[in-house]
């Protein structure tokens, strides 16, 4: 798997399909993975590049503050290793507000914004020390019993009856996209580490001092 060397650290990406340009920015927590089911089919009318964020998945983890500033100019300097001056943007969740700032510094690199699930800022009401602090139980759990672990996550993400398909199917590839099996490796491969959550909490705290 191809890294770029960006901003002093390394970047794990992919590239697929041709065509203009459509960069994909994970969630809070998540990966380049988390956007397996929507690859497939873009990338046979879009040049699709999807990467880890600083901190997430196969790239580089440094233990330092990460500011949003940090992850727009990660994002800059993707697209320039790729020698791409303009590109479709799609973030979502916590990768939209990554999105959306790297669009205010950078204007003249995006072409369309796509946001999904997401907000302008932290809401300055908003605590993310209890929800820090869940990912990191979770986490924790997912190590101790990983297959335990994803099953209880799929409570929140699956309707019940498509559930119980998944459970008595678990090789099946539902829409000939994924399995059981390969939503398992996605889960368990390269999870967030307690750091890198307790970094994100800082950073997060800081948002909201700042107004966002």
């Amino acid at each position: 798997m191809p890294k770029a060397d960006v901003n002093g650290i390394k970047i794990s990406y992919k590239v697929k399909g041709e065509g203009h340009p459509l960069m994909f920015i994970h969630g809070f927590g998540s990966k380049k993975e988390s956007f397996m089911a929507q690859i497939p089919a873009l990338s046979e009318k879009f040049k699709v590049i999807y990467f880890d964020s600083r901190g997430a998945g196969k790239s580089e983890r440094p233990n330092l503050h990460y500011s949003m500033e940090m992850f727009a100019d990660d994002i800059k300097g993707l697209l320039d290793y790729l020698k791409i001056e303009k590109t479709h943007l799609l973030g979502f969740s916590f990768g939209g507000m990554v999105a959306q700032n790297f669009i205010l510094k950078y204007p003249n690199s995006v072409d369309k914004l796509i946001l999904i699930n997401t907000l302008p800022k932290i809401p300055e009401t908003f605590d993310p020390e209890p929800y820090i602090q869940t990912r990191i139980k979770g986490l924790e759990f997912r190590i101790q019993n990983p297959i335990k672990a994803f099953w209880e996550s799929t409570k929140m993400g699956f309707y019940p009856k498509f559930r119980e398909e998944m459970e008595n199917n678990p090789k099946k590839k539902f829409y000939g996209l994924w399995s059981v099996e390969d939503l398992i490796e996605y889960y368990t491969t390269n999870p967030p580490t307690r750091k890198i959550f307790e970094i994100l909490l800082i950073h997060l705290k800081l948002m909201i001092l700042l107004k966002g």
